[in-house]
């Protein structure tokens, strides 16, 4: 029987609201991940012609994300270590519906420690956001925390900065070919990066989340990678209202029924279970 996971969406609160949308929507399991703010509002987006063109999204919205990105106000709500403990929470009360991917700031002090917890309490992946907690992707700490992930064979889930250090994944990749790495939002601002990552390296896999990723990149992308490479992932509720946007652009595709099991959720649920 086909199971659907929704491969990325945050937690603020409660699960509750998040176990009745899956139900409806006929969403077997969700990815939780915590909040890195105190404030989620500050970096939630709406739709906007910005995300459907890849020109302007490396350009107006390159621009946009770095103001917010360096504003007063974020850094007000920026937490040290983003939260994980609600993700916890949940994967206890509903452990057949939710899994859990350990939100982790390579420069906060105890990441490491913070990472061991969450693992040793049943997380089944790491998850970086990069924009928001810049670290130079071929760094000693991230190298580090990579070789958690091939020590606990648990993927990598990566959204890249918008400096150098923190967008090139390339060499991240090259060092850790037995880790598995899913690139965020299709590389949101770096999408053309993204695909020829991922065309490389066998070990990079792509999720679908988010505004940035229209129905034409996906078509694109199961050009070029094939569909078997790609993620079904929601990231409600920062860049998406609800997890129904993301299906409708998954079945807009038309694709195989065998190919499209496996991007909302049989591929992800291999990787997962490899732990």
């Amino acid at each position: 029987m086909a199971m659907i996971i929704d491969g990325h969406q945050h937690i603020e609160a409660g699960h509750a609201e998040i176990l009745a949308r899956m139900d409806a929507l006929g969403i077997d399991r969700t990815v939780l991940i915590g909040v890195g703010v105190r404030d989620l509002s500050v970096i939630t987006i709406r739709d906007s012609p910005v995300f459907r063109h890849d020109l302007l999204l490396r350009t107006i919205g390159h621009w946009s994300a770095r103001r917010l990105l360096g504003s007063e106000l974020l850094k007000s709500v920026l937490m040290p270590q983003p939260n994980n403990d609600r993700v916890l929470a949940a994967m206890r009360a509903e452990p057949d519906r939710f899994y859990g991917f350990a939100f982790i700031n390579p420069r906060y002090e105890h990441y490491m420690d913070e990472l061991t917890r969450c693992l040793d309490a049943g997380m089944h992946g790491i998850k970086l956001a990069l924009p928001q907690y810049p670290a130079d992707l071929s760094g000693e700490r991230i190298f580090a925390l990579c070789e958690v992930a091939k020590a606990r064979n648990v993927p990598v889930f990566f959204h890249q900065g918008l400096t150098p250090e923190s967008s090139d994944a390339a060499a991240m990749v090259k060092a850790f070919p037995s880790v598995t790495f899913i690139v965020a939002h299709a590389g949101a601002h770096y999408f053309r990066e993204a695909l020829q990552l991922a065309a490389a390296h066998d070990n990079v896999f792509v999720d679908t989340s988010s505004y940035f990723v229209t129905v034409s990149k996906l078509r694109r992308l199961c050009r070029k990678i094939g569909p078997r490479r790609l993620i079904f992932g929601t990231d409600v509720p920062v860049m998406s209202r609800d997890p129904s946007e993301g299906l409708a652009k998954i079945r807009a595709l038309k694709l195989d029924p065998a190919d499209e099991k496996c991007i909302l959720g049989d591929t992800l649920r291999t990787i997962i279970e490899q732990h």
